[in-house]
This record gives C-alpha cells, structure tokens and sequence, in this order.
C-alpha cells in the first residue's frame, strides 16, 4: 500500500515577507467553530456550532473586523456544528460569481436546514488525499474520510495544515472508528505542533494510541457543557501528559493561535 509523501516545509514557504497565519477557536459552548485567516488574505470558516451560538460567532467576527468569509469548510452536519451556518451563509459567503467552489463538506445532508442555503452556492465534496487549498505560504490537506461508513462522527473531514515548518491537525468530530483507521495508515505522519481535540474522545484505550502518533506540542479542546460528560478524567489525563500545552474553550474563551511558519504565538479571550 503507498501513501501520500510528506509535503516539505521548502515548498509552501514564501520568499516575500507575509502577514501571519491566523487559526481562531471561537468559544461556540460545545461545539466547534474555527475560523482561519491566511496569509494571503482569505478568510476560511470551520463549522459554526449551534443555531443559538450565531450571535457571539458574528461577535467575535466583527471584533476581528471580518464582514465576508470566503469559504466554508463543514466537516459534517451535526447540529453543534452546523446550526449557525444557515445564518453564517445569509450574511457574510457571498455566492460564488466566477463557478469557484466555496463550500467543501465530506458528503451532501440528506435534510438540513443548510441543504437549501447551500443550493445557492458552489459545493465540492472532498475526500481522503485531497489538497483544499495549496498557496505559496501553506497547504490544507484531506486526512479522512476516504469512504464512507454512513457515520457522521466517523466520516467527519480530518484536515492538516501545513505552514512552514509548521503542523495543524484538525479532527472535528473524529471518533474512535476514526482513530483507528487515521493511527493506522498515517503512524507517525499523524505527527503535528497543534492539535484541536476530537469531541468524540473518550475510550482512551483508542485515544491513547491516536494522541501517541500525533504528539502535539499543545492541544485545544472546543467545549462547553454537554450531556456526554465529556471531556472524561482519564482522556483528560492523556491530554495534560502528552502535550506541552492545554487549552480549552470554556475555560480560556476565544483562542487565537498566530505564527509565521516557524514559531507559535498563542493568547485567549472572552469576546
């Protein structure tokens, strides 16, 4: 079996001096909502949690001074992280004018709030091996799913980000089926600085193996309160002894995580 070669730092640096990445884990309660500035200019979306989170999402948008999102990631289309969408796309995804694709997702809902407010936009499905955006600054790359269990939490998009010497895994709602196949086809290329923390974490006996290959130097967990007692005390425990770093939304608020391709630079806020 061959698996996709490592992209080098050396071909996603640029020569000319840019303005930092910019990764923003916005305190959405359980739930997540990532939004992503790249240096290029774009500004990319990641979720939006729920219906009833939209007033402090666009809040913690205008404090940033963003009134258009450029495109939309949905890892997939549980309500903790799609219920804001319909009302992210209303007001600030213009509709694509030029047939560029401006919403990517795992797979089309079957019924959703979001299936016609996406019928006026450009949609591609992405799966495993698949380059999201490649500039000369960073890569987002498509870890999973490769097909389809009919699982939501399993088949949630898995994404890497690659920006200089730098790492970014982003596993939505990975869960331990998930894991499993992510752990055992990537090993050690799993390996990241940052991690954001799968929701659905709590068999350590999965986790423990998951967290082992991508040894992140600081992990983030998006949560709030929830009924599924998450997170538990032992996957806590794998957290705090495996990373450097923890943070947690309903802890620390909003985290921003800043860097050029070679340091990291993190701070938290209440918006």
């Amino acid at each position: 079996m061959t698996f996709p070669e490592p992209v080098s730092a050396s071909a996603i640096q640029s020569a000319k001096p840019v303005s930092p990445l910019r990764l923003h884990f916005i305190d959405v309660g359980y739930g997540d909502a990532i939004l992503i500035e790249i240096p290029e200019g774009e500004r990319i979306l990641i979720d939006g949690g729920e219906a009833a989170a939209f007033p402090q999402l666009r809040a913690a948008l205008q404090q940033r001074n963003i009134h258009t999102i450029d495109k939309v990631i949905i890892t997939h289309f549980h309500s903790d992280h799609v219920g804001a969408l319909p009302s992210i796309l209303e007001n600030f995804v213009p509709l694509s004018s030029n047939g560029s694709k401006n919403i990517f997702m795992p797979f089309k809902p079957e019924s959703s709030a979001l299936t016609a407010p996406l019928k006026q936009h450009a949609v591609r499905i992405v799966r495993r091996g698949e380059t999201l955006m490649h500039t000369d600054t960073l890569q987002i790359s498509v870890l999973h799913p490769h097909t389809l269990s009919g699982n939501q939490n399993e088949d949630s998009l898995v994404l890497k980000i690659t920006h200089g010497n730098l790492r970014f895994l982003l596993a939505a709602d990975a869960d331990p089926n998930a894991q499993k196949k992510l752990y055992a086809r990537y090993g050690d290329a799993l390996k990241c600085d940052l991690l954001k923390i799968p929701h659905h974490a709590n068999d350590s006996r999965v986790f423990a193996p998951f967290l082992a290959s991508a040894n992140p130097q600081i992990a983030i967990l998006t949560i709030g309160e929830n009924h599924y007692q998450a997170p538990n005390e032992a996957v806590l425990a794998l957290y705090q002894a495996q990373s450097e770093t923890l943070f947690r939304t309903d802890r620390d608020g909003d985290i921003t995580v800043s860097c050029d391709g070679h340091k990291l630079n993190i701070t938290c806020e209440w918006v």
